[in-house]
């Protein structure tokens, strides 16, 4: 990915940091629990022998072959931990550049370095062979793991070769090496501090190792699927215009009058059609119901003419 602008350390970083992992603190303790208890259940069978080995001292020829054998554990020991401690950093690496994306980490990312754990094994012999011979000069060591502050996350995330990722990083963090220099040493500092406490508050502070490293990537580099941060965008440039005169401003447009108030106009409703009267009538003598075109009372005979 192409820098936009000359990177720098961002302090804020670490706060950052502490911040991702108070989100998902859980897997990250579990997964450092699953990390240190790797080493100590491959350790045990070494310390077996040795028991062994010491109970059958007085016995001849015994004693010697166990302690043969104690001695080649040791060695298959040494290339277990030479293989899966490379590969469980680069699946902690990766779990942090997940986080950063904003995806949600597990325990099994743990185990997801097996692509990077041959790369990071060389890249970590190349670094400790300078960092030997810097330390020759007092601070050469510190300054060697400020300029490859940046290896390891571009083996995990972007994706290059030992000799690539080394160069890479030297080249984005040597305009600001001292920064760096410090950068990296604070981390170390805050790793470190967690082993005062019996070593649990390592569960605490080894993971803001990973996550620094994976925030400075994001930051200097990028990161994919997440946008750049605005702290290396250029500025925009001013604009500058020519002075000119201020041009009278143009009238404004006439509010409309209140119209007055006028009584509301009530409308008479239609008159209704008159009701039809009844074909039939009543007696006025008899009470009798009879025909309203009769002129006689067809039950008393009297005329009904102006009654």
């Amino acid at each position: 990915m192409q820098q936009l602008n000359t990177p720098s350390v961002r302090w804020e970083w670490i706060s950052e940091a502490w911040n991702l992992f108070t989100k998902q603190w859980s897997v990250w303790v579990m997964m450092l629990v699953v990390m240190f208890l790797v080493p100590i259940v491959a350790y045990l069978p070494a310390i077996g022998l040795g028991i062994l080995a010491a109970g059958l001292a007085d016995q001849d020829g015994g004693g010697t072959i166990i302690q043969l054998l104690s001695l080649l554990y040791m060695l298959v020991f040494v290339a277990i931990m030479v293989c899966v401690m490379p590969m469980m950093a680069g699946g902690l690496y990766n779990a942090a550049f997940k986080q950063i994306r904003g995806e949600q980490i597990a325990v099994s990312d743990l185990f997801s370095g097996r692509p990077y754990f041959l790369r990071i094994l060389g890249a970590g012999i190349l670094i400790g062979i300078a960092a030997g011979f810097g330390s020759l000069l007092i601070v050469g060591g510190l300054i060697v793991a400020g300029l490859t502050f940046l290896t390891i996350p571009f083996i995990v995330e972007g994706g290059r070769g030992i000799i690539d990722a080394i160069k890479e990083s030297v080249e984005t963090t040597k305009h600001d090496w001292i920064m760096f220099t410090l950068f990296a040493l604070a981390l170390s500092f805050i790793a470190n501090a967690g082993i005062i406490a019996c070593g649990v508050g390592l569960l605490a502070t080894a993971p803001l190792v990973f996550l620094g490293h994976a925030l400075a990537y994001r930051d200097c580099v990028g990161v994919r699927g997440q946008q750049r941060q605005e702290q290396f965008m250029p500025p925009p440039s001013p604009e500058y215009r020519s002075y000119s005169q201020p041009q009278a401003a143009a009238p404004q447009a006439a509010a409309p009058q209140a119209q007055p108030w006028a009584a509301p106009t009530f409308v008479t409703p239609p008159p209704q059609p008159p009701r039809p009267e009844s074909s039939t009538g009543v007696c006025p003598h008899c009470g009798a119901t009879l025909a309203r075109t009769m002129n006689f009372c067809n039950q008393c005979g009297r005329s009904l003419r102006g009654a």
